[in-house]
């Protein structure tokens, strides 16, 4: 029973916001098939636009499907069902995830195909921007995690607020590390102990708020 009642909580999420999440999808796709136009204008404009979208995607998904539902008071039905708080938490993160990740996998495959097609991208950039997507996929976790536990429209706000804030400087402080900014520029994507310990240590912070997430929702005893 319990099994059919998330999928069906999934379904319904994937039912009410496919259209928009689609859209956002595509046209971050579009933003990165930019990054073939030769110039660098044509480059910085590709990179803002995919940044954008990707964030975008993430707060479309957390907020229509979480916070919203209280908002519009739809979580009364939901609380009706069935359904305790980790089949909830687990409906919600299985559609986020899922949603999320998809458009996340689609979009790094796609940059970095085209950094290693096209002759102007320098291969070097891919380590890079392979830990910015990894970032803002990490953000993602986030903000998920504190819509779910908070149930807050305001902290919600301020948890997206300051992770869209934290990109820029995230970008600055990770391209300054020795062993990734003498690589950035060069023909080869190069792994090293740098690039590979920001990887490591963003994977791991995901599965860290993804656990904790739970944890905090198993300690609650109704929806509120």
């Amino acid at each position: 029973m319990k099994t059919s009642m998330i999928k069906a909580l999934i379904r319904k999420d994937w039912l009410l916001h496919r259209k928009t999440f689609v859209l956002f999808a595509v046209m971050a796709l579009l933003s990165v098939a930019i990054f073939a136009v030769e110039s660098t204008k044509a480059f910085y404009l590709a990179m803002s636009l995919l940044l954008t979208m990707v964030i975008l995607i993430g707060a479309l998904l957390v907020f229509s499907s979480v916070v919203n539902e209280r908002k519009e008071h739809t979580l009364p039905f939901v609380m009706s069902l069935p359904i305790t708080i980790y089949d909830y938490t687990l409906s919600k993160m299985l559609f986020n995830l899922g949603a999320y990740l998809a458009a996340w996998l689609l979009l790094l495959g796609c940059t970095v195909a085209l950094f290693m097609t096209q002759a102007h991208l320098p291969n070097g950039l891919i380590p890079m921007a392979v830990i910015v997507l990894l970032q803002l996929l990490l953000s993602f976790f986030l903000v998920l995690g504190a819509a779910l536990v908070s149930g807050s429209e305001k902290v919600t706000i301020v948890v997206t607020t300051l992770t869209n804030v934290s990109v820029s400087l995230f970008m600055f402080w990770a391209g300054s590390f020795d062993g990734i900014y003498e690589h950035l520029s060069g023909d080869v994507a190069v792994w090293n102990r740098s690039s590979l310990g920001f990887v490591v240590s963003e994977v791991v912070l995901a599965v860290m708020i993804v656990a904790g997430t739970f944890y905090l929702q198993s300690r609650k005893k109704d929806f509120i």
